[in-house]
């Protein structure tokens, strides 16, 4: 079975799925595909975000038993037409195909009346797009890795992915971390897998709006940013606070995540909570706090760690795994099982002295590695990608 989406398109080569782009309180997905999107359009590649809605609607809403049961008679539909419109969009497509993976473990293939060069899935969807080149994102294995750290089910997602390698033509990820997990769980050829990393940049000229965004958190603290979960390692985290001597707080920015570990106090300086904010008044979050803590359990790639680095944060952040490989030696590492090893590191990072050696190498460091996935510099990385796939762009980098 397939369903049908129709575009009458430009000359752009370029899909790039939009299901997280747009979302409110944005996610390291969003920040991904908004990146990819940007960058190959600023390198003269040409790309086009393919929506479940029509440009200027909102969203599909969720809920509803009515709703439910259309999305599964769409899903046991062959086809889907749709009027040959541009920008390119599928009415509800990406939770239809949804029922119908959860349903009968089967991908949904769309078809354009002109297919682009490549659709580029910016996580594991149960969709290829026929008559073009499939590239999906995998952002992380931690449902396979550490099946104890997340909700999902890691055999409904093992069989997820082993049905979307088999129709994918390459296999992008966010570090060569996941990259290599990948191949150890899987039985792909190497030259499919590739680690394209992602774009985390933070301009100049939104430096300003940045400092006079409203505030959620008091200047000099300790800052954690992420869904508050326990592959987080927060309750940890939080011990290490009290143990460590410090008289900053401790604010958590985040959402419930699949589980709800505890956050609060334990002693000494207070921990506070804040469930959602406004992406600018996160970012001065950042910008104000003392440092940024991410000693996660596991990460695919550790997104604030570059945020915190472009904002002249200093960073501490796990031994081992991605967020290692990402902060690339510009950050203070730890043993995220070691609550002493964390509780040591955040007494490091406690000095309020301007000329403290640790404090101002970190900062400069950090300034240095995140220019590395910095727009420039990333960008080149995607568009030199898709080059070497023949798809040809005007020189803008």
């Amino acid at each position: 079975m397939s369903s049908c989406v129709s575009a009458r398109s430009p000359s752009v080569p370029v899909w790039v799925d939009g299901r997280n782009i747009g979302r409110r309180g944005g996610t390291g997905i969003a920040t991904y595909a908004q990146g990819l999107l940007d960058s190959l359009n600023a390198g003269g590649i040409g790309a086009a975000c393919l929506l479940d809605h029509a440009p200027g609607q909102p969203s599909p809403p969720v809920g509803g038993m009515i709703r439910k049961l259309a999305r599964f008679a769409h899903a046991l539909r062959p086809e889907m037409r749709m009027e040959d419109v541009f920008p390119p969009f599928c009415a509800d497509m990406y939770r239809i195909a949804h029922v119908r993976n959860a349903t009968w473990g089967r991908q949904m293939a769309l078809r354009a009346a002109v297919p682009p060069t490549v659709m580029h899935w910016t996580s594991p969807l149960p969709l290829r797009l026929e008559g073009a080149l499939n590239i999906t994102t995998v952002h992380d294995l931690i449902p396979l890795t550490s099946p104890g750290l997340t909700g999902i089910d890691s055999r409904r997602f093992r069989a997820t992915l082993n049905t979307l390698f088999a129709t994918m033509d390459i296999v992008a990820t966010v570090s060569e971390t996941t990259r290599q997990e990948i191949l150890a769980h899987f039985s792909l050829p190497a030259e499919r897998v590739v680690n394209l990393y992602q774009l985390v940049d933070i301009p100049a000229p939104v430096l300003p709006a940045i400092r006079q965004a409203a505030p959620v958190a008091e200047p000099g603290c300790f800052v954690v940013v992420g869904r508050v979960e326990a592959r987080k390692n927060i309750e940890r985290l939080i011990a290490a606070h009290a143990q460590c001597g410090t008289r900053r707080a401790l604010v958590i920015i985040g959402p419930d995540g699949d589980d709800r570990p505890r956050c609060t106090t334990m002693g000494g300086a207070p921990v506070r909570r804040v469930q959602w904010c406004e992406r600018l008044s996160l970012l001065r979050a950042i910008h104000d706090a003392h440092a940024l803590l991410l000693p996660s359990l596991a990460e695919g790639f550790g997104l604030p760690i570059v945020e915190a680095m472009a904002l002249g944060t200093p960073v501490l952040t796990s031994r081992s795994g991605a967020t290692e490989e990402i902060a690339g030696g510009a950050a203070l590492l730890v043993d995220p099982t070691d609550t002493a090893d964390i509780a040591r590191g955040m007494a490091a990072l406690d000095s309020d002295d301007p000329n403290d050696p640790l404090r101002a190498r970190l900062i400069a460091d950090g300034y240095e590695r995140a220019d590395f996935f910095s727009a420039p510099r990333q960008g080149r990385r995607f568009v030199d990608f898709y080059r070497s796939l023949g798809v040809s762009g005007h020189e803008r980098f």
